[in-house]
């Protein structure tokens, strides 16, 4: 049994650490995963794969979007990282241990790939990276393997170009790691000047190969030398991925120059693997952002048309931003329970209903949501359309693309709906989806016994006007006097009139739902009236609507709390927070 884990135990210690991978993308922080997928367009299309092979990296960047649309299902997303973080530690032990790194300092090898999971917590990190690094690595070992001098030197000139256009800037890492090994083997030999050779011969080459592309495609400098597709954002070259491509190159060597430790080497091999695991933890921790994973995670629900667990989620914990208020004011207005339940979570205004348009390529997005379930169909089109073409390394969006095509197919914009159902035709996981709508195309009968967008025909306006952002309150009567069966733009217009504190216009727009067909009138609504006759009635005779027993018997206490003690403000939360008072007279 001792023989069996001495020669087993380290790929057990990657198994385990896969599994972490593993559970961590797919149960803690998924929603990551959604959003990567969403923000590309993989196609199977030979003009595609030429376009991502024309830049230095293109294969890199072309492999990495291959694999990120396999986020479209979580789990298949956290596999494929569980599965590139082991390759790539075992990668890294493989270098180590060609310099002669004793077995005891295994849990060492695990420290790049823990730095390349804290840069990977950022939204904006992408799989191009850990796919490079991974060409990279792959070729170093292949190095590794070359006896003969001239074989080394040969594999120098050709692999060097074909490694900076394949991977990317990440070549550099390769170029380091000759330098310091061949530099390290001419020491041993004594023959210093022939490394200070390779130096110069291995460090020339390998910077010329970006200054020779730069002859051929039109990047600056800077971005031929940082990296065209690891980060989204194209100006940017974050200080970690320099920082990643030294460990990779000189941690090899570290551990090859530790000493041996013949004395008790399993228990410094467990207090290795113990403080790995802390730094692991702390230093991943330290990479992640809760709070947009959260907010991301209500986007993705929203996408998904997920509305109860939307609200589930809320139920818990309410939300505090406007992007998921957003969102969860869209889920209670789906389900019919904006009017009743709205002030029983955290309300930041109407930028929680329907937020202004931000020039930025996530924002508008579940605004684009509200506004095409609403049935204001071609201001959807508008805010799912300029969230793509924010989007900074210029890529196109599945999701976006799929959206566009139904606004235009609900539109009757058929030959521009097409145009987007074609490209859907080549992806892998909107396929299926694409084929169907193509068969509604021109065909007017189909589309309207479509149970979604046959109903967003009826209700979206069917008149030219100016729209204006600033008078939603309007733009929503105007929708909802189009067809009085869309209860929700009333609803959404009397939560507009509503947070924006003017119970005056909420007054005026209060009696047409009358057509709306409610059973009973909404909570928020009773308190906003009942609030609007305590202020000029002295007792609640002659109201002229059924507010309940329970809401006039909490207005009371809420008035008496509310004028005859100091510390009103700091009471009344605990008892009247969700309620539409607490929102009117206390909150900011």
């Amino acid at each position: 049994m001792y023989i069996f884990l001495k020669k087993t135990w380290k790929i057990g210690v990657s198994i385990l650490f896969g599994i972490v991978v593993l559970l961590f993308w797919g149960n803690v922080y998924p929603a990551h995963l959604s959003y990567q997928e969403q923000f590309q367009l993989f196609l199977f299309d030979a003009d595609y794969f030429w376009e991502r092979m024309a830049v230095p990296g293109g294969l890199a960047d072309y492999v990495a979007e291959y694999l990120t649309q396999f986020y479209y299902h979580v789990w298949a997303g956290a596999c494929i990282l569980a599965f590139l973080y082991v390759l790539l530690q075992r990668l890294v032990w493989k270098l180590a241990k060609e310099q002669g790194a004793a077995d005891v300092y295994y849990p060492l090898s695990f420290l790049p790939i823990i730095v390349l999971w804290h840069f990977m917590g950022d939204e904006n990190a992408m799989l191009s990276l850990a796919v490079a690094l991974l060409l990279v690595l792959s070729a170093s070992c292949w190095y590794a393997d070359l006896k003969g001098k001239w074989q080394r030197v040969a594999y120098i000139l050709i692999v060097f170009p074909l490694l900076y256009w394949t991977a990317g800037a990440a070549h550099f890492i390769f170029m380091g790691w000759v330098i310091v090994r061949e530099f390290r083997l001419n020491l041993k030999g004594k023959n210093f000047w022939g490394g200070v050779g390779v130096f110069w011969g291995v460090g020339l080459w390998g910077i010329g190969c970006p200054l020779l592309a730069s002859m051929w495609v039109q990047f600056p400098i800077y971005r031929l030398m940082g990296g065209i597709g690891y980060y989204r954002f194209p100006a940017v070259i974050p200080w970690i991925e320099i920082g990643l491509a030294v460990l990779l190159v000189v941690l090899p060597f570290l551990l090859a120059a530790l000493p041996v430790l013949k004395k008790k080497p399993v228990f410094y091999g467990v207090l290795q693997v113990v403080a790995v695991t802390l730094f692991g933890y702390y230093y991943v921790a330290a990479g992640c952002d809760m709070d947009k994973e959260e907010v991301m995670e209500y986007d993705r629900l929203v996408r998904n048309k997920q509305w109860q667990e939307i609200i589930g989620k809320a139920e818990k914990k309410s939300p505090t931003s406007p992007f998921s208020v957003t969102c969860l004011n869209l889920a209670l207005g789906k389900t019919g329970q904006m009017g009743d339940r709205m002030f029983e979570f955290y309300q930041n205004g109407t930028e929680g209903l329907l937020p202004e348009f931000r020039r930025d390529f996530t924002s508008p997005l579940p605004t684009s949501e509200a506004y095409y379930h609403l049935g204001m169909i071609n201001t959807a089109q508008r805010f799912t359309f300029e969230a793509m073409e924010s989007i900074p390394n210029f890529n196109k969006s599945s999701r976006c693309f799929k959206r566009l095509a139904e606004t235009n197919l609900i539109n009757g914009q058929y030959e521009v709906a097409a145009k987007y159902l074609r490209a859907l035709r080549k992806t892998l996981f909107y396929k299926d989806w694409a084929e169907e709508a193509m068969t509604y195309l021109y065909d007017e009968e189909k589309i309207n016994a479509h149970k979604e967008w046959g109903w967003l025909r009826q209700i979206r306006y069917t008149e030219d006007f100016l729209f204006s952002d600033r008078e939603m309150d309007i733009m929503l009567g105007l929708l909802y006097q189009h067809d009085h069966r869309n209860r929700m733009a009333f609803e959404y217009m009397l939560a507009y009139v509503l947070q924006q504190r003017d119970l005056e216009r909420f007054m005026k727009y209060y009696p047409l739902g009358k057509h709306a067909g409610y059973d009973h009138i909404p909570r928020s609504y009773q308190e906003a009236l009942v609030y609007v006759w305590t202020q000029t009635h002295k007792n609640f005779q002659g109201m002229p609507w059924s507010i309940s027993p329970q809401v006039v018997r909490e207005v009371t206490e809420f008035a008496r709390i509310y004028t005859s003690q100091q510390n009103a403000r700091q009471v009344l939360p605990a008892r009247f927070g969700s309620t539409y008072w607490n929102y009117l007279l206390l909150r900011k």
